[in-house]
């Protein structure tokens, strides 16, 4: 039996030079986001009655990636000593309350125009219910103390005004039906019965009938 191969020591923790470079990328990469997210909001603010809901998600998708992102750059960065990171925490901030500004902003000026359209798509109850569960989470971003003053108060107050409109514009188109056979749930939590019912177990076969005329045998007819 071949010896066994002894276990390798543990990998060194990388270096805090390595720690900044990799910051450095990834706000490159937000720095990306962040200018695509605008191009894709004036995408959506320019026409919203004929697609405009799905340019809007687009528009919410690179939002999103963009706050994934920061996320994980907060963690990489609280790691480098203070002479290190100080100064790329001081510009994520920027550009996290900049997107802050820009999806307030652009969900607002969208939802004011959307929320009076004459005739809405399919689906918009399932998307604003979607969209209000991602406004409500940047809108626990302005509960932090970096918004506090007059400027965080009025994107407390334009967030719940947008929030007051997917409410108000989910009440104009009821949900989808539900084509399943399994009971499903709504974006605001209710439980939508399915139109199609449980399929039911099939029957056991029947006993096949005997031929008319023609007598069954039976044991006793094969004794002497």
């Amino acid at each position: 039996m071949p010896p066994l191969r002894p276990p390798r020591p543990p990998a060194a923790p990388p270096s805090p030079i390595a720690l900044q470079r990799e910051a450095a990328r990834m706000m490159l990469r937000l720095d990306a986001l962040w200018k695509k997210s605008q191009e894709l909001a004036e995408a959506s603010k320019n026409r919203v009655s004929i697609g405009g809901l799905t340019r809007y998600r687009r528009f919410t998708r690179k939002v999103r990636d963009f706050f994934s992102l920061a996320a994980t750059v907060e963690e990489r960065l609280d790691g480098l000593p203070p002479d290190l990171g100080d100064q790329m925490l001081l510009a994520l901030d920027r550009l996290h309350a900049r997107m802050v500004l820009l999806f307030v902003e652009t969900s607002g000026a969208f939802f004011t125009v959307f929320a009076r359209a004459r005739y809405l798509p399919l689906g918009t109850y399932e998307i604003c219910g979607l969209e209000l569960r991602g406004l409500m989470a940047i809108r626990a971003f302005l509960d932090d103390p970096r918004y506090d003053g007059e400027r965080g108060q009025a994107l407390r107050a334009e967030a719940d005004r947008i929030a007051q409109l997917m409410r108000a514009t989910m009440e104009r188109m009821p949900p989808l039906p539900d084509f399943g056979d399994q009971p499903s749930v709504g974006p605001r939590g209710a439980v939508n019965k399915p139109l199609k019912q449980p399929a039911r177990p099939a029957p056991p076969p029947a006993a096949a009938d005997p031929v008319p005329g023609v007598r069954q045998l039976s044991p006793d007819d094969f004794r002497e």
